[in-house]
């Protein structure tokens, strides 16, 4: 599948998702985020898509956030979908999401970044909630997220400045996975994403489900989900008989998804 503004090309298991507006800073409008939300919902229903990589074009801007000149005729925000903001910020995607963030995610770009669930970040990113700056609020995702993934008063600090951080001190306060020299940036990311891919679709499914779930729950309550649910569940999986027979006859496996 291509459009006119978000590319994809499948690579063993891994749809490579880039946002293409590069004379925009990969700014997100309106018929960006319909895109955005057409090949997301294709691809967690695509069995030939294990995991998918997510970047934008250039080397500038991963993602700049909402296009400001594309706002509805009273200052509205047009690029909400099912989904949230750009088809991902609401989105508890079945399949793993690696963010190859190839230059400066802002505002939106920042909250898509962060919906993602691996960040790997070229050595010349910077990344910041810059909304206040302009009369906005970062309300898809940054300022829910963000304090949680990052110390509290960090966190608070970024969203109220407006100032950005480089790659280093991303990395520092965990906001980002790897830092790497832009030339590699891909082939890192793919890495991660391919190892991902590779892995058993239903154990991955509910691995993400859980690590969504978790941070919301006592211990007690999410060892008994993993013991009396999900596991379970999986136990009585075709792959979970696969998986162990697979690795004693040193072979790969052949995931059903069932």
């Amino acid at each position: 599948m291509e459009n006119k503004n978000v590319l994809t090309e499948l690579r063993d298991g891994v749809l490579v998702v880039t946002i293409n507006r590069n004379e925009r800073r990969n700014a997100i409008d309106p018929a960006t985020a319909a895109e955005m939300e057409e090949i997301l919902n294709h691809a967690e229903k695509d069995p030939a898509v294990g995991a998918i990589l997510l970047t934008g074009a250039g080397e500038r801007s991963f993602c700049a956030g909402e296009d400001l000149a594309a706002l509805g005729e009273n200052g509205e925000c047009l690029t909400e979908t099912e989904h949230g903001f750009a088809g991902i910020t609401e989105r508890l995607c079945s399949k793993p999401i690696v963010c190859a963030c190839n230059g400066t995610a802002v505002a939106g770009g920042l909250e898509i970044a962060l919906a993602c669930d691996v960040i790997v970040a070229a050595e010349h990113c910077r990344f910041g909630l810059t909304e206040v700056k302009v009369g906005l609020l970062a309300t898809s995702g940054g300022l829910v997220r963000l304090p949680k993934l990052i110390p509290a008063k960090i966190a608070a600090e970024m969203c109220l400045t407006a100032k950005l951080i480089d790659a280093k001190r991303a990395y520092e306060v965990g906001l980002v996975n790897y830092v790497v020299p832009a030339a590699g940036l891909m082939d890192k990311a793919m890495e991660l994403a391919a190892l991902m891919a590779a892995n058993a679709p239903i154990s991955m499914r509910l691995t993400k489900q859980i690590l969504h779930m978790a941070p919301h729950m006592s211990e007690e309550d999410g060892m008994r989900m993993c013991r009396y649910m999900a596991w379970k569940y999986v136990e009585g999986t075709e792959d979970a008989v696969e998986g162990p027979k697979a690795f004693l006859e040193k072979r790969k496996p052949q995931w059903k998804n069932r």
